[in-house]
């Protein structure tokens, strides 16, 4: 009996051994990258803190096992020339025009003696209007005037949802009320806000921001955009953060040609891109410097840039508390903790407006701040400069 009793424990054993070698190499995998790079000239002994074993001596493809047998999975790495970067931390002011008209809700009117609401159960906020009878919307005003020249007949709209483009048919309605015929929707084309410039590129001139998307706080997703401009902006107010309450920054957009820097290109969610003018050239030309990819990038002591108050960009001490490298979250690569007494004094720590801020450690550009946590407002995320120059578009 008793032998029977050792012989079923063994086969437990041994039964969840072999479940650990099959199902380890599956689980570990999600975690790992498919894609890694490294700047050339650099010496890596760990790229990974498990047991790996790197099968292959090549810049091409790496092959990871488990304690050096079991097959984990094939990283590409790929080594690539030392970037170089100018770091901003210029607040500046962000204009930029959607690509359609984004739909903030729908509503109902009296047309005939009776409440009417055209759009209902066909047309949801956060919709975003491309065109209407094959006619591509310049604005807002533009598609009012085509809806006043289309009257009290079905009108053809292309309509975006999500990643989904669709036609949807409408009649406008007479409005008693207004005297002209409506659809019965509340509509945005535009957007504005003000952010931190991460770097500049002097050789591509393009420049990075923000290091996340421009969401649109009525639709509550990434706005697409046809077109957009940064700005200088003036600080009039800061309000400090406090647990629950994020902070501000408070400030007027100087939209006037002589104040227009530079063409935003591209809203993603690893942040804005675009070009410069010669204006916005000449305010960013400064002390270029290397970048740190993932592998270089390591908890201590950091400093990120900001002319929070006044013009000259100044460095306050941080602290990154976390590097989650390769994770699944690029936006949230770190966890960083301002320490500066100064700002702490200023803002309470990280603020809205503060997004897109240069981190530099070890005399190297290692990424932007992103977000704040908010029962916590010293502390946050960044994302790592690899990121976002990856996600630029060329």
């Amino acid at each position: 009996m008793k032998d029977n009793q050792k012989l079923k424990k063994w086969f437990c054993y041994i039964s969840l051994i072999l479940l650990f070698m099959i199902c380890s190499p599956m689980i570990i995998s999600k975690f790992l990258p498919n894609h890694i790079q490294i700047a050339q000239g650099t010496i890596e002994e760990e790229l990974f803190k498990w047991p790996f074993k790197a099968q292959k001596d090549t810049n091409d493809d790496l092959e990871l096992s488990l304690l050096g047998y079991i097959p984990i999975k094939t990283v590409n790495v790929e080594v690539v020339k030392p970037k170089v970067l100018v770091p901003c931390g210029n607040l500046i002011g962000v204009k930029v025009e959607a690509e359609g008209i984004c739909v903030l809700g729908t509503s109902s009117f009296t047309s005939g003696g009776k409440e009417v609401s055209p759009c209902k159960n066909k047309i949801e906020k956060g919709d975003i209007i491309l065109e209407v009878e094959h006619v591509p919307l310049k604005s807002k005003e533009h598609f009012r005037d085509l809806i006043k020249e289309n009257e009290d007949q079905d009108i053809m709209l292309k309509v975006k949802r999500r990643e989904e483009v669709m036609e949807v048919v409408l009649k406008p309605e007479y409005c008693e009320n207004e005297s002209s015929y409506k659809l019965g929707l509340w509509v945005k084309d535009s957007t504005q806000g003000i952010g931190t410039v991460t770097y500049f590129d002097p050789e591509t001139k393009v420049f990075g921001a923000l290091g996340h998307g421009i969401n649109d706080a009525d639709i509550k997703r990434l706005l697409p955009i046809k077109a957009g401009e940064v700005t200088k902006a003036t600080i009039t107010a800061i309000r400090k953060g406090e647990k629950g309450e994020p902070g501000e920054l408070k400030g007027i957009i100087e939209y006037t040609p002589r104040n227009i820097l530079g063409n935003i290109e591209t809203n993603t969610a690893l942040g804005i891109f675009g070009t410069l003018n010669k204006r916005g050239e000449a305010l960013f030309i400064k002390n270029a410097m290397p970048i740190a990819y993932q592998n270089e990038i390591e908890e201590g002591q950091a400093v990120i840039l900001s002319n929070i108050i006044g013009d000259e960009v100044k460095a306050y001490s941080i602290e990154v508390r976390k590097v989650a490298r390769y994770t699944s979250e690029p936006a949230k690569g770190m966890i960083i903790e301002i320490t500066d007494p100064r700002l702490l004094e200023m803002t309470n720590g990280i603020i809205q407006g503060m997004s897109g801020s240069p981190i530099i450690q070890n005399g190297k550009l290692i990424g932007a701040v992103t977000h704040v946590f908010i029962q916590d407002p010293t502390k946050g995320y960044g994302i790592f400069i690899e990121n976002m120059i990856n996600n630029e578009i060329k």
